[in-house]
């Protein structure tokens, strides 16, 4: 009888166990979460943007092959995609939160336009004038991290 005592309690554990891991997933962000989550975008959209302005400027030199820009652009899109689908998935907890989304927003918006227009670049004149969109807003990105990444 107390070997099946036992087992109903680290049952009963265990069960009680998974249960709090569930609910801290599914819990909503609180706005220190939701801070962290919009700085770790920012990052990801200022490396995305970041690493397209260098492509750019080394295809205007000559360094790399179109092949390669192409590759490269690719994915900094796919890291860019991703960021946007981070920021997408969360929803801020309250007004404060809701005020740093709405500056975010649309930096990330001028870097999918700057990112693709760049990776799109029909000749070297919109490719100059694409990686210095991105390397500006890139910069607004940065300033964005420094100033909420406290």
């Amino acid at each position: 009888m107390a070997t099946r005592g036992r087992v109903l309690i680290a049952g009963a554990a265990v069960v009680l166990l998974w249960a709090g891991f569930a609910y801290d997933l599914s819990r909503p962000a609180d706005a220190k979460q939701y801070r962290r989550t919009m700085v770790q975008v920012a990052e990801a959209a200022h490396d995305a943007t970041r690493t397209g302005g260098l492509v750019g400027a080394q295809e205007l030199a000559g360094n790399v092959t179109a092949a390669y820009a192409t590759t490269a652009f690719d994915d900094a899109t796919k890291a860019l995609a991703g960021a946007q689908h981070k920021f997408a998935g969360e929803g801020p907890p309250d007004d404060s939160s809701a005020a740093l989304r709405d500056r975010l927003s649309p930096l990330l918006s001028d870097a999918v336009i700057a990112l693709g227009d760049t990776a799109q670049a029909p000749d070297d004149q919109a490719l100059r004038d694409g990686t210095h969109r991105l390397d500006m807003i890139a910069g607004k990105l940065r300033a964005f991290v420094v100033a909420y990444a406290s």
